[in-house]
C-alpha cells in the first residue's frame, strides 16, 4: 500500500476486507500482457543497477509517494493558494482512487523479490498493477507543466512525470505493464477531469453553499462504500471531506493580507504540520480496514485539509498581527 501516513497495518489483508458490492469480479495471477511482466527479465535488469542510480530512484520513490501530495495540499491550502490546491486536488485525489480500485480489481504479484531493491519500500500484500507512482507522477507532472509560469518549473514537471516511471522499472517493484498502464491511467484522469470541469464548477457555483458539500460528501461517502475496498474508499471520503471545507471556509478564505515570500513558506509549513498531524490521528480508525472506517478518515482528512490547515494558519497570523497593534499602542 502507498500510504505511509495513513498506513492501515503493515499485515496481509484479510479477504473479509474486500468486498466487491457491485460484484466486478477479480483477475488475480491471469496475465493480459505476460511479454511486459516477465520475472527473468526483471531479474537481468536488477542485475545492471548502479549505486548512483540507486540513490536517484529511491528518493523519486518517496517523492512519488501519496503521502507527498497530500502534505504537499496542506502546505497550498494553508498558504492561500486555494484555487491551486482545488485545482490539483481534483486531479490527484481521483487518480489515487482510481488507482486503487483497480488494484482490488487486478490482483496481480510483483515482480519476484529477487528483483526488487533491496530498499525499495513495498507494503505487504499490495498489488503491482498498475503503478500508483507511475500514474499520480504523470498527474503531478501534467498540473506543474500546465500551471507553472516558469520555463524550468515546466521542465521539472515533464522530468518528474517521466523520471518516477522508469525508477519503478529500474527498482523492480513493478513490470513495465504497470508502469505503462499507470501513465495511461494518468492521462485519462488528467483529461476526464479536464473535461468535467466546466460543467461541475457551473453546478457548484450555482447550488447554495452548505448542502452542495454535504451533498458531494454523502455521494463520495456512498461511493467509497460501494468499492468494497479500504484503499479506494479512502480517497473518495477525502474528495467528500473537501467539499464540506471548502464550503465551511467560505469566501474570505481566514484571509487577513497578503503574506510575503517568507511568510508564505511559514504558512506552508504550518499547513503540512498540521495535515501530518491529522494523518497520525485518523490512524487508528483506519487500521479498524473497513471501507466505511477508511471514508470516514477520508472525510475528517478532505475537512483538515480545506478548513483544518487555513484555519490554524489563520490564528497564528491573527496573534501576529495583534501583537503588532498592541506594541503600536503601547509605543504611542
Amino acid at each position: 500500500m502507498h500510504l505511509p501516513m495513513l498506513h492501515i497495518s503493515n499485515r496481509e489483508p484479510m479477504p473479509t476486507f474486500d468486498d466487491d458490492p457491485l460484484h466486478l469480479g477479480t483477475i488475480e495471477g491471469r496475465d493480459l500482457i505476460p511479454w511486459l511482466a516477465d520475472p527473468v527479465e526483471a531479474i537481468r535488469r536488477a542485475e545492471k543497477r548502479i549505486p548512483i542510480l540507486d540513490v536517484a530512484s529511491l528518493s523519486l520513490a518517496a517523492i512519488g509517494s501519496e503521502i507527498t501530495y497530500f502534505a504537499v495540499l496542506g502546505g497550498m491550502f494553508s498558504a492561500y493558494n486555494r484555487e491551486d490546491a482545488l485545482s490539483f486536488a481534483a486531479v490527484i485525489v481521483p487518480s489515487v482512487a482510481i488507482n486503487q480500485l483497480v488494484k482490488a480489481r487486478f490482483k496481480f504479484p510483483r515482480p519476484p523479490r529477487v528483483a526488487q531493491h533491496p530498499w525499495a519500500y513495498i507494503a505487504p500484500g499490495d498489488f503491482t498493477f498498475p503503478s500508483g507512482h507511475a500514474q499520480n507522477a504523470v498527474v503531478l507532472g501534467m498540473f506543474v507543466a500546465y500551471k507553472a509560469r516558469k520555463g524550468w518549473l515546466r521542465v521539472l514537471g515533464v522530468t518528474l512525470a517521466t523520471a518516477v516511471p522508469l525508477s519503478r522499472i529500474y527498482l523492480g517493484v513493478h513490470y513495465p505493464r504497470d508502469v505503462i498502464t499507470g501513465v495511461l491511467l494518468g492521462l485519462g484522469t488528467v483529461a476526464g477531469v479536464k473535461v468535467l470541469k466546466k460543467p461541475f464548477r457551473r453546478w457548484w457555483d450555482d447550488a447554495p453553499r452548505g448542502p452542495r458539500g454535504f451533498t458531494l460528501a454523502f455521494a463520495f461517502s456512498i461511493a467509497g462504500l460501494l468499492t468494497g475496498t479500504p484503499l479506494a474508499a479512502f480517497p473518495l471520503g477525502v474528495g467528500g471531506g473537501f467539499a464540506v471545507g471548502h464550503d465551511l471556509s467560505g469566501s474570505t478564505r481566514f484571509k487577513l493580507d497578503t503574506p510575503s515570500p517568507r511568510g508564505r513558506i511559514a504558512q506552508g509549513a504550518i499547513g503540512v504540520g498540521v495535515i501530518l498531524g491529522a494523518g497520525y490521528a485518523i490512524r487508528p480508525l483506519l487500521k479498524r480496514e473497513t471501507p466505511m472506517a477508511a471514508v470516514l478518515g477520508g472525510n475528517l482528512l478532505g475537512v483538515a485539509l480545506t478548513f483544518g490547515a487555513p484555519f490554524v494558519t489563520s490564528l497564528a497570523r491573527r496573534v501576529k498581527y495583534w501583537r503588532k497593534r498592541k506594541k503600536k499602542r503601547v509605543r504611542r
